[in-house]
């Protein structure tokens, strides 16, 4: 694969996955403890992130749980964080103006902080309860978050005697890494054809629903804008039809991400109006990935990182046609704003 090191993803991967014992015990404690609700906090792809994670827990769950945005967080007084919440943090930096601020908030009101974090003793580290470190950078980051959010939100499922088949799931899911390799090794081909084909194109529509609609909105900001400074909008499939399909024309670039959950029938019917007036649709569907699950429910839990996973393939290539590294910012910690 172009510019892809795989001992480096699968170490990245093996060492978040080896953070369950952590997790559950961390888990354990707070549900001995009490608690009234979860809240994810996060800004940019923390945020997006959590999205999924937040769906799964409203389908599958009645675990009250709150997907908050930092900075908004920090101003709202929000009416439903108490001292009794258990507020989940992710960052890669350690270092973000507005986690640590949102953190430090938290463990000051009471509440019990648990914080994964991709680089050790930097400033969130102080506000965390309890912290969960292993060590990422952007192109396998999201593995490392989902597999620190699905684990910790599994087990406070299983004590809360909502998933039943937890520790099938997590023993299958520690066999995930090859099969993740394999996944984008099977999307190599197509997403370096996508970055030749668009590698001028300077409006993409990105589509998603229930657990990928987090996916659709990071991939659209965090990469095509902040990372490409490629004019894109994130559509959820079900309010498509309530204004953005006006904007569809003949060479309209899309790209679909269809998931495995209750929603993909959402995601066909964008595709049915949309391929009858353009036919620049890139699909892109966890479901051709083979996961190492005899459940199928299972595979719902995981589409949120797979499906970065076999994006990221596209953001690689994107980097190579248009001559532009994922790592150049113009104002993103560039300057004080």
């Amino acid at each position: 694969m172009f510019n892809f090191d795989v001992p480096r993803y699968e170490k990245v991967v093996s060492d978040a996955i080896a953070l369950r014992p952590q997790i559950e015990a961390a888990v354990d404690k707070v549900c001995q403890e009490g608690y009234s609700n979860i809240f994810f906090i996060g800004c940019g792809g923390t945020y997006a992130h959590s999205l999924p994670m937040k769906y799964w827990m409203d389908s599958d769950s009645t675990i009250e749980t709150h997907s908050v945005i930092a900075a908004e967080f920090m101003a709202m007084h929000h009416q439903k964080f108490t001292k009794d919440s258990v507020c989940v943090f992710s960052t890669r930096s350690g270092n973000t103006k507005e986690i640590v601020a949102a953190a430090k908030f938290c463990k000051e009101a009471g509440a019990r902080t648990m914080v994964y974090v991709s680089n050790d003793n930097t400033p969130v580290c102080e506000y965390a309860d309890y912290k969960f470190f292993s060590f990422a950078e952007d192109d396998c980051l999201c593995e490392a978050i989902y597999t620190y959010m699905i684990t910790l939100l599994g087990r406070f499922m299983k004590n809360a005697g909502q998933f039943e088949k937890y520790d099938v799931f997590m023993d299958q899911y520690a066999k995930i890494v090859p099969f993740l390799l394999e996944a984008k090794e099977s999307y190599e081909d197509k997403c370096a054809a996508i970055a030749a084909e668009h590698k001028d194109t300077d409006y993409h529509m990105i589509v998603g629903s229930g657990m990928l609609w987090g996916e659709a909105y990071d991939y659209a900001m965090c990469i095509l804008e902040e990372m490409q400074w490629i004019k894109t909008k994130s559509i959820h499939a079900a309010e498509y039809f309530h204004g953005t399909l006006e904007l569809v024309e003949e060479g309209t670039s899309l790209i679909l991400f269809y998931g495995e959950d209750e929603t993909r029938p959402l995601m066909d019917r964008v595709m049915e109006f949309s391929k009858k007036i353009t036919k620049s649709i890139n699909v892109f569907d966890t479901k051709d990935i083979k996961l190492p699950f005899d459940d199928p429910q299972f595979r719902k839990i995981v589409s949120p990182m797979v499906m970065y996973a076999i994006t990221e393939r596209l953001s690689c290539h994107l980097e190579k046609e248009r001559k532009h590294p994922l790592t150049t910012r113009r104002y993103y910690r560039q300057m004080e704003y």
